[in-house]
């Protein structure tokens, strides 16, 4: 019986020329292909290291936060022995064969001038390489609390030489009864009442009160009382550090 040709190449199998050409072809594809693996092994690897620099970068700037402000000096910070330790120039991680360069600079605070009392401290962490990819660098700003004590005082916000305003407006201003609204403040220990002219009944619905030249400050309380046909209400104490503004319900669940 006769075996046609297609069929008895078929069970012969690849010949040793045909074998050849495909391992070539192989060796051409994978080498095509091996830059592109150490490209993406060495992005992989420079990834890790941005990662490790940023981590170090900020480690160094929560410790600098932590200092007492004196301390934080270029000299304290590049000496690998001070605070224990936990500063200086270099620094390899655990189970790594990787060192890290540190440098840091501090200085007054550009804001909008040099500020004595604020110091700006940068922290520029440099791995193995050359160029941008291989420099990571992180900033912070801190205080000095002596600073913050010698120029505080217990009325933050002064009052204007004029007084501040308060305004008291109603949801229906015709609502309101004598005694109408009363303010006092309390100043030193004394309590001080600043009347304002109130005639009954208020001539429309959007009539509002204004009282001017009040003292202001955070140790400086005021109250503020209305009374309506429906109901006596009184806000809740407040401090006037700018000019204020409140409006009575005269009347809670009303038109």
């Amino acid at each position: 019986m006769n075996t046609p040709v297609r069929t008895r190449h078929a069970a012969r199998g690849f010949s040793m020329v045909e074998l050849l050409v495909t391992i070539i072809l192989a060796g051409i594809i994978f080498a095509a292909m091996v830059p592109v693996f150490a490209s993406a092994l060495k992005k992989t690897s420079g990834d890790e290291f941005r990662v490790t620099s940023t981590n170090i970068a900020q480690d160094r700037l929560e410790k600098v936060r932590m200092l007492n402000f004196a301390d934080i000096t270029l000299a304290n910070l590049n000496n690998g022995s001070f605070a224990g330790g936990q500063f200086g120039t270099s620094y390899t991680p655990p189970a790594s064969n990787k060192t890290y360069t540190i440098s840091y600079s501090v200085s007054p605070a550009p804001s909008p001038s040099p500020q004595l009392s604020y110091k700006q401290v940068t922290v520029t962490v440099v791995w193995a390489g050359s160029g941008p990819n291989y420099t990571t660098t992180m900033k912070t700003i801190v205080m000095d609390p002596a600073a913050l004590k010698a120029t505080s005082t217990s009325y933050p916000y002064p009052t204007p030489s004029s007084g501040y305003t308060l305004t008291v407006t109603f949801k229906d201003a015709r609502q309101v009864i004598s005694p109408g609204v009363s303010v006092s403040y309390v100043k030193n220990g004394t309590t001080y009442h600043p009347t304002v002219s109130q005639s009954f009944p208020f001539p429309s619905k959007t009539y509002a009160l204004t009282w001017t030249g009040l003292p202001g400050g955070t140790s400086i309380p005021y109250t503020v009382t209305c009374k309506s046909s429906y109901i006596t209400s009184t806000a809740p104490v407040f401090h006037l550090l700018s000019n204020g503004w409140i409006k009575f319900d005269t009347h809670p669940g009303g038109s």
